[in-house]
């Protein structure tokens, strides 16, 4: 390991992209929001605080797994398909793209984006879609973008292997089939739900988005950063 690049880290300004986590954060309708009850307090107990956490995997900034859309899941047996713990962690990792739509709502076709990656000398293999100049963390926003097949198609073609959202889901929220769920699981990229992209640009950067490593969920959360 080169310690020169360890130390050229410091040069670099971190974005952090992730959106916070609390108990007035909007959760999608239907999923479990995030609580927090307080176990053992420094109050009472003189020595430390200890609290006990309950929320939906998909509250706040998050990664999705195969098992999210197809196999079962069981408390006591496990899943019978990839959870997000087994999940390959390189598409999490490295160079990525920030295309900006904003403000856009409803669906990101191929149109949208195939005038910017025409222009680019090398295709990108992380496109994180911004498409919110602001967000309302306490709000759930019924109309918001999400991904269509055939853009997915377009992008797998180019060689991508992540895309990222600044919205709940990679499907309309009316949907039925969560095609582009399954489009994305067809074509082998990972995917980000709920980034905050506020404070990036339309350029490249640095992506580094692990999800903790939940053996039995079929999605974790993410502390996700832009390196600039």
């Amino acid at each position: 390991m080169n310690l020169d690049n360890i130390e050229a880290l410091g040069k670099y300004r971190i974005i952090d992209i992730s959106q916070p986590v609390s108990e007035t954060t909007a959760c999608f309708p239907g999923d479990t929001p995030f609580s927090l009850k307080v176990k053992v307090s420094y109050e009472s107990s003189h020595v430390l605080n200890l609290s006990a956490i309950t929320m939906s995997p998909h509250v706040g900034t998050h990664a999705d797994a195969p098992v999210h859309v197809r196999g079962t899941m069981d408390s006591a047996q496990g899943v019978t398909a990839e959870s997000i713990g087994t999940v390959p962690l390189e598409p999490f990792v490295g160079p990525a793209t920030v295309i900006d739509l904003s403000p856009h709502r409803g669906a990101i076709e191929r149109i949208h984006v195939e005038k910017i990656l025409s222009e680019r000398k090398t295709p990108p293999r992380r496109v994180l879609f911004k498409t919110l100049t602001k967000i309302r963390y306490h709000v759930f926003e019924n109309a918001y973008a999400f991904l269509t097949p055939d853009l997915i198609d377009m992008l797998a073609e180019s060689g991508v292997c992540l895309i990222g959202l600044d919205t709940p889901s990679v499907d309309h929220i009316d949907s039925k089939g969560l095609e582009s769920h399954h489009k994305l699981l067809e074509k082998k990229i990972n995917w980000l739900e709920n980034l905050d992209l506020t404070e990036a640009y339309g350029k490249d950067y640095f992506l580094m988005a692990l999800p903790i490593k939940l053996m039995q969920a079929e999605a974790a959360p993410v502390r996700a950063v832009l390196l600039d």
